[in-house]
């Protein structure tokens, strides 16, 4: 029986899984322009005042771009980059900046966060929507 109510709620989180990947590739995708996906793109779905954080390893002389964006609904998104030691290499906060250009110096993991403030607004607890980080290279 326990089971039984287990497969509902696998099946609706595979469902919003793939809501939020469909809202990346049509509300995200485009800002990469002339930068080639590099397949590390993370889409989570959040509340106002949580944090989603994922690695992703840039290589020696490549230029990158990370294009974030979320639902208009959850409002301002912040994201940062830092290095496995935690040390902060970019932040947007304070700026409307979704995308950020840059070059690695060498090979190395950083650590992409994604956070939604959180809203002075009395239903923000109910409130949930779709974030994504894309992260492309150029040649």
């Amino acid at each position: 029986m326990r089971y039984l109510l287990l497969i509902p709620l696998l099946a609706l989180s595979f469902s919003l899984s793939a809501q939020c990947r469909k809202f990346a590739k049509e509300n995200c995708k485009e800002s990469l322009q002339n930068y080639i996906p590099s397949g590390q793109s993370n889409t989570a779905e959040l509340k106002p005042g949580e944090r989603y954080q994922f690695m992703v390893t840039f290589y020696k002389g490549q230029h990158y771009r990370v294009v974030t964006c979320s639902d208009p609904k959850l409002g301002k998104l912040q994201f940062t980059i830092r290095n496995a030691k935690r040390q902060l290499y970019y932040d947007n906060e304070g700026n409307e900046n979704r995308t950020f250009d840059f070059k690695v110096a060498s090979t190395q993991q950083l650590v992409i966060s994604l956070l939604i403030p959180k809203s002075a607004e009395a239903n923000s607890d109910e409130l949930m929507g779709c974030v994504s980080a894309i992260v492309g290279f150029r040649l």
